[in-house]
């Protein structure tokens, strides 16, 4: 038996959990958006591509895509910039206090979501919580931080900035343990300057990570949002906080129509596919002209 067949019978409990956790579940969806179904009833039959035209004659759903985009590009330097930042200063400065300041910020991460968005709920509650008390001490009037349309996405992409933050604060401190500490001591010895360091040493070595995690927060951007919408706005004041993954929940679960949401999160998976392609070609592209 050859080393590379020597793998195989440990990929087969992989193989087997993501065709019935992904790849089974994902076909099963794709069948539904071509049929009727309100879960109270077996599947009526076919309607063909019905499904996917109601969601185009429904602005609520275009609306929610575009809220979606949105919410990503808010989420992306939360996701790039200050945890790498942060990541750099913690690796410039290795000892036991680096340890527990990245142990206290990776503290979003374990915390329930939802416990997350209940506390937030009483915090930002118009009339009597705490957010607005705190105003009230410095003369301002009271803010509708979920109710007023000009606020409410802000609040909401700031409730999941903390938990991305710490995320990937962990992934850009796993890339920076990579580097060699004996260059960085040379680079020093030659007179090199902290921005120097990060600029010729670190940068080119997350740069990688940070390419992933862009991506990675373009295409969660929705589910990590999903929570707080749920639990704070329900997709309101006037869907500035709605999101495709809501509209799939209100779809399926609050409007009982199963082969529309089957269809959007075909759509979805779809959308996702292209941008992997298109950075899948890029990366190629580049590949070849080095």
């Amino acid at each position: 038996m050859t080393q590379k067949a020597g793998w195989r019978p440990y990929l087969a409990p992989l193989i087997l959990a993501l065709a019935v956790w992904v790849y089974g579940p994902a076909v099963f969806t794709a069948v539904l958006s071509v049929m009727k179904w309100n879960l109270t009833t077996p599947p009526s039959g076919l309607v063909g591509l019905d499904n996917y035209a109601s969601l185009f004659r429904h602005p609520e759903f275009a609306r929610a895509a575009g809220q979606t985009i949105l919410s990503a590009l808010a989420l992306l330097p939360f996701a790039t910039i200050i945890p790498l930042v942060l990541a750099v200063m913690l690796w410039q400065r290795p000892g036991r206090a680096s340890v527990v300041y990245r142990a206290l910020l990776f503290v979003p991460v374990v915390v329930a979501p939802v416990a997350v968005a209940t506390a937030w709920k009483f915090l930002l509650n118009p009339l009597q919580g705490l957010m607005n008390r705190i105003l009230e001490v410095f003369g301002i009037p009271p803010v509708n931080w979920l109710g007023d349309p000009g606020t409410a996405l802000l609040v909401l992409v700031a409730i999941t900035a903390a938990k991305v933050v710490a995320f990937n604060l962990v992934l850009y401190t796993a890339t920076l343990s990579g580097i060699d500490r004996a260059l960085v001591s040379a680079a020093e010895l030659e007179g090199a300057t902290r921005w120097e360091i990060s600029r010729f040493i670190v940068g080119p070595h997350v740069a990688r990570t940070t390419v992933v995690l862009a991506l990675l927060s373009v295409v969660l951007a929705g589910q990590w949002t999903f929570t707080s919408v749920s639990v704070l706005t329900q997709g309101g004041p006037d869907g500035v906080t709605d999101s495709v993954y809501y509209r799939i929940y209100a779809l399926g679960f609050q409007f009982f129509d199963t082969g529309a949401a089957s269809a959007a999160g075909v759509l979805v998976l779809l959308a996702f596919a292209v941008l992997a392609t298109a950075w899948s070609v890029v990366r190629r592209s580049r590949r070849a002209s080095h």
